[in-house]
């Protein structure tokens, strides 16, 4: 089921726009190919806060919007007249939990000239409590830490969701020996198999979840979770697709109604 497309703002169709850091490539790909008819996605980037050699686990509002860029991207969004914009960045939400995610729509919906504007982490939780889930099974990135992991389970759980399992994606023998936070940088999310991460999901996974989530905005995955909804009998829920689900409700007007939005398998 996928939630009913926006109606055109003009004969240009609906522009939403969406923030993604300076090196990643998987959001606005994954969003051109599944957006409703007559939608466009629109990218501006800016600069990734977690600078190579370190550990992300969270940033100030204040000094992301100032010293990655971010605060430029979100206005020139605003310029290019999106109808709603969001934020393809998980680790920030489950750090700062859901006064982030209210603070950066606020914040951005200020910069870009009063649309809605939505986080990754809030369109997860909108999807997961539209389908009223209660437990999943979480496949986290290879470069996902695990402080970030916690940080994910604490966030979902606020949400009355329970981490059942973390299935972690494996890279091949010539990845090991990096570091898990400088893989993304080093090339990893270039490396991530379709068929070996449906592999890994269908081989691993335990009964009992609700459904599959996949967190990493970063993560590519559009093409598995396909597949995995249908071999699992389960629903799956990515970052990208409840991103943009989340937007599409925006646009719509229809603010942040929990409707069963967009999901990859169609459960």
């Amino acid at each position: 089921m996928r939630s009913p497309a926006p109606a055109p703002t003009s004969e240009w169709g609906v522009r939403l726009g969406i923030l993604v850091i300076h090196n990643d490539p998987v959001p606005e790909v994954e969003m051109w190919r599944t957006a409703a008819p007559g939608v466009t996605v629109h990218t501006a980037r800016f600069q990734t806060p977690r600078p190579f050699g370190t550990e992300f686990t969270g940033v100030e509002l204040a000094a992301l919007f100032e010293t990655t860029g971010l605060g430029t991207a979100v206005a020139q969004l605003g310029d290019l007249g999106v109808d709603a914009v969001g934020y393809c960045f998980t680790s920030s939400s489950v750090f700062g939990g859901p006064a982030f995610d209210e603070g950066f729509a606020r914040r951005a919906g200020e910069l870009a000239g009063g649309v809605p504007v939505v986080t990754a982490g809030t369109g997860i939780r909108e999807e997961l409590a539209a389908r009223e889930v209660s437990e999943v099974a979480v496949v986290a990135p290879p470069w996902f830490t695990e402080p970030t992991l916690d940080a994910l389970s604490r966030y979902l759980g606020g949400g009355s969701v329970r981490v059942r399992q973390v299935i972690r994606f494996e890279l091949p023998g010539e990845w090991d020996g990096i570091d898990r936070p400088d893989l993304f940088d080093r090339g990893a999310r270039y490396a991530v198999d379709q068929d070996e991460l449906v592999r890994q999901v269908e081989r691993r996974i335990e009964p009992g979840a609700d459904a599959l989530l996949v967190p990493g905005s970063g993560f590519s995955s559009l093409v598995a979770a396909g597949r995995l909804g249908d071999s699992l009998g389960i629903g799956v829920v990515t970052a990208n697709a409840a991103l943009l689900s989340a937007l599409e409700r925006r646009a719509a007007g229809v603010g942040g109604a929990l409707e069963a939005g967009r999901t990859v398998s169609g459960r």
